[in-house]
């Protein structure tokens, strides 16, 4: 399966992250959730705690959810959450498009 990547700033260096071979199926019903949250565009449901853990989970916890949230560019972090549940119900070519997506810079998340 195609591995899906971000980059952290950790240290004042960027660090690129690659999913690892194995996903667990537990993660799917949280993946799950996490996709109807942001499509739902309702903001209490959105940048969760559990979110966070999701993401770190989703790529073998190489790195913490303080790393996360200090090493994610802020304009990228609804993009990641959301592509990282894509990636993990099996829509890949999705996932890997919002992370390579040129829109970074008008601040649009998924569903807008």
């Amino acid at each position: 399966m195609e591995a899906l990547s971000i980059t952290l700033r950790l240290d004042g260096k960027d660090k690129k992250f690659v999913t690892p071979d194995h996903i667990t199926g537990l993660l799917f019903r949280k993946a799950a959730k996490i996709a109807d949250d942001f499509e739902s565009q309702d903001s209490e449901r959105l940048f969760t705690n559990e979110q966070v853990e999701f993401v770190c989970n989703t790529f073998g916890q190489k790195f913490t959810p303080d790393e996360f949230e200090k090493g994610i560019d802020a304009r990228l972090v609804g993009r990641t959450i959301y592509a990282a549940a894509q990636y993990v119900l099996g829509n890949i070519a999705e996932a890997t498009a919002l992370l390579n997506s040129e829109g970074i810079s008008n601040g649009e998340e998924p569903g807008e």
